[in-house]
């Protein structure tokens, strides 16, 4: 029965020290922060023209190429984004001035009463 207690004992014991062994290795978190450091950090001078950039399906105007580049935006184009029409949905209908004129005098006239005969 001893004999039983100290293989069992032994192999723990080996589980343990092949698990400290491999713990012991570099960990990943810091292989993951070294791959995923952040860019150097960069000063933009000089001109302020600025230019038209994609970043993300959207367009978006930078002072300069430089900050384009520096929000990692692509395809930067001399001259400002142009502005997006609005579209307005479910809005009221455009009325011309006259049409307009008739619906206010509509709403402002009070309401006629019937007249109603009184049998006697």
């Amino acid at each position: 029965m001893k004999l039983k207690n100290l293989g069992y004992a032994a192999v723990i014991v080996a589980t343990a020290i092949a698990f400290v062994i491999g713990s012991g290795g570099p960990s990943q978190a810091k292989k993951k922060a070294k791959e995923a450091a952040p860019p150097p950090q960069t000063l933009c001078f000089g001109s302020d023209k600025p230019v038209c950039a994609t970043k993300g399906g959207l367009k978006f105007t930078y002072a300069n190429s430089c900050y384009a580049a520096k929000d990692g935006a692509k395809s930067a184009k001399p001259g400002a984004c142009k502005a997006a029409k609005a579209h307005k949905k479910g809005g009221k209908k455009k009325m011309s001035k006259p049409a307009k004129k008739k619906e206010m005098k509509k709403e402002m006239k009070p309401a006629k009463k019937k007249a109603t005969k009184k049998k006697m």
